[in-house]
């Protein structure tokens, strides 16, 4: 019974923090906030995209200030030259990390928990720790397998800069000869 109860207590403390945490950014403190919410999923939903009416709508981004240390130096990076915002593409990268660094953070605690039962407790809380184990070993292989597939796309991939920044060729004046 008390295994049951200790697992329990596991689970509790692996689901209730992403809960805890979607809950609260799914419900915005503010109209301001609320509209810009509603706005993205009809940006999401139109079958044009971004290239919609609804994109001339956004004018001004409004952002809840928060503090967070860590993600300061991620958000002056991620900023180039002109104040611009970040791209959606730089944004769901970020968003990325963010979970990756969750679930392992989560799973480094499963393993820590699950040790000091085991030692506790002993028994088959043991070949509890052992999956859980595995199975951050695996999560932590994915990782580096991930990691490797991005330095290398970086060696390999060429951007080119966008159409409209291209200068065209200067024209080719053809020069007459008049011959004698």
């Amino acid at each position: 019974m008390l295994v049951l109860v200790i697992l329990g207590l596991i689970w509790g403390f692996v689901l209730i923090p992403p809960y805890l945490q979607t809950r609260r950014e799914s419900r915005p403190s503010d109209s301001i906030a609320s509209f810009r919410q509603q706005l993205s999923v009809l940006e999401r939903t139109t079958p044009g995209g971004r290239s919609s009416n609804l994109a001339r709508l956004d004018v001004g981004r409004y952002e809840i200030p928060r503090y967070d240390p860590r993600s300061n130096v991620s958000q002056l990076a991620g900023r180039s030259a002109g104040g611009r915002r970040p791209s959606q593409a730089a944004m769901r990268r970020a968003e990325a990390r963010r979970r990756r660094r969750d679930v392992f953070v989560t799973l480094l605690g499963a393993v820590g928990v699950s040790f000091l039962l085991a030692v506790v407790l002993g028994g088959s809380v043991w070949m509890l720790h052992l999956i859980i184990d595995v199975a951050f070993v695996a999560y932590v292989a994915m990782l580096v397998s991930i990691q490797q597939q991005s330095a290398e796309r970086e060696l390999k991939v060429r951007h080119l800069p966008p159409t409209a920044a291209r200068r065209p060729p200067a024209p080719q004046l053809a020069v007459r000869r008049y011959g004698s």
